[in-house]
C-alpha cells in the first residue's frame, strides 16, 4: 500500500476578505511529483504556504505522515523545503555566500556547508557563477540559485511555487530530471504552475485549482483512464495478411486495428518480459516494428477535460 505523505481535508483559507481556498481535498503519496495547476489567483500559492506552515487556515485538517501539521509544525518544518514564488535574493552577496547563509540557517555543521554548496552548484549548473555577485545574474540564473538553496537540507518534501518561471528550456529540463531523481529516492514534491507545459513531462499526479477550489485531483494515469504502462506499437507486414492470427493468444494485447493496407496499430499492457516476448515473436514472423511509444495523456488534456473555464 502506498504511503500518504500529505492528506488535505476540507481546507478553507480566508485571506484579506477573500476565500482563497474553499473546501479543498487532495492526497499526495510518497515519491510523487504532484502538480498543482491553475490560472493566476486560483489559490495555489496560499495552499503551498499553508502546507509549509507559513499561513494559518480557517478550518480543515492537514496531515503529514498521519500527524496534524498544526500541532507538529516544528517537526514539519524540519523536513520541508519551501521555495516561494517571489523569493528574496541579496544582490550584494556572491552566489556561494548566499548559499552559505542558507546552509548556516539550516543548521549544517561548518565542514558540511561547503560540501553541500558545491553539490547544489553542480546540480544546477551554477559552478561558473560561484563567485559572481547575485545582482549580476540574469533572472533565470537567480531562479536557479533560489531553487538550489531549497535542496541544501535534503528535505523529504519539496514545496515549489512556480519554480520554472523565468528559467530557460534547458533549465526546466534539468529541474524535471532532478525532481525525477528525487522521486526515485522516495522524496515527495508539490510543484505549482499556471503554465501546463512546464509540468507535463515529469508530474505523476495533478490537482487542478480554479477560484479556490480543487476541481480534479489524482494520479494522471487514473484520471485519464489510460492504463499505466500502456504502449502503442506500429507494425508493418510484408504481405496483406490478418495480424490477428499472430497475436490472438497474447493477453497483453488490449486492442489492434488496421490503419493502412499492410500497417497496424496494437495497444499492449504488461510486464517487460511479456512485451519483449511479443516483440521478438513478431520480428521472428517477419513483422517490421515501425514505432514503439508509451501512451500517456498530458496535463493539458486533463486540464481541459476537467471542466476548467480558465486557460492557463
Amino acid at each position: 500500500m502506498e504511503e500518504i505523505v500529505i492528506d488535505v481535508k476540507n481546507l478553507r483559507v480566508d485571506y484579506e476578505n477573500v476565500v482563497a481556498c474553499d473546501d479543498i481535498n487532495f492526497k499526495v503519496y510518497k515519491g510523487e511529483i504532484f502538480g498543482l495547476v491553475g490560472p493566476n489567483g486560483a489559490g495555489k500559492t496560499i495552499t503551498l504556504k499553508v502546507l509549509a506552515t507559513l499561513q494559518k487556515y480557517t478550518w480543515g485538517e492537514i496531515k503529514r505522515y498521519g500527524f496534524d501539521i498544526e500541532k507538529n509544525f516544528k517537526d514539519v518544518r524540519r523536513i520541508i523545503g519551501f521555495m516561494p514564488d517571489f523569493s528574496p535574493v541579496y544582490d550584494e552577496l556572491k552566489v556561494w555566500e548566499f548559499l552559505y547563509l542558507y546552509a548556516s540557517s539550516y543548521g549544517l555543521k561548518k565542514e558540511k556547508r561547503y560540501e553541500k554548496i558545491d553539490e547544489v552548484l553542480k546540480k544546477f549548473d551554477l559552478v561558473e557563477k560561484k563567485d559572481a555577485f547575485i545582482g549580476e545574474l540574469s533572472r533565470g540564473m537567480k531562479q536557479r540559485l533560489v531553487i538550489s538553496k531549497t535542496f541544501i537540507p535534503e528535505p523529504d518534501i519539496l514545496l515549489l511555487d512556480e519554480p520554472a518561471s523565468g528559467i530557460d528550456p534547458i533549465g526546466r529540463k534539468k529541474l524535471g530530471e532532478i525532481l525525477k531523481e528525487k522521486s526515485k529516492e522516495g522524496k515527495t514534491t508539490i510543484i505549482s504552475s499556471h503554465i501546463l507545459t512546464e509540468l507535463a513531462d515529469f508530474c505523476s499526479s495533478v490537482g487542478i485549482m480554479e477560484k479556490g477550489k480543487i476541481i480534479l485531483s489524482g494520479k494522471i494515469d487514473e484520471i485519464s483512464g489510460i492504463p499505466e504502462g500502456l504502449i502503442k506499437i506500429e507494425l508493418e507486414l510484408k504481405e496483406d495478411i490478418d495480424l490477428k492470427q499472430f497475436i490472438e493468444n497474447y493477453e497483453i494485447v488490449k486492442k489492434f486495428e488496421k490503419i493502412e493496407k499492410n500497417k497496424w496499430h496494437i495497444l499492449i499492457s504488461g510486464d517487460e518480459n511479456s512485451i519483449s516476448d511479443l516483440i521478438k515473436f513478431l520480428i521472428d514472423k517477419g513483422v517490421s516494428i515501425v514505432e514503439v511509444k508509451r501512451i500517456r495523456e498530458d496535463i493539458q488534456s486533463i486540464y481541459f477535460k476537467s471542466g476548467a473555464k480558465y486557460v492557463t
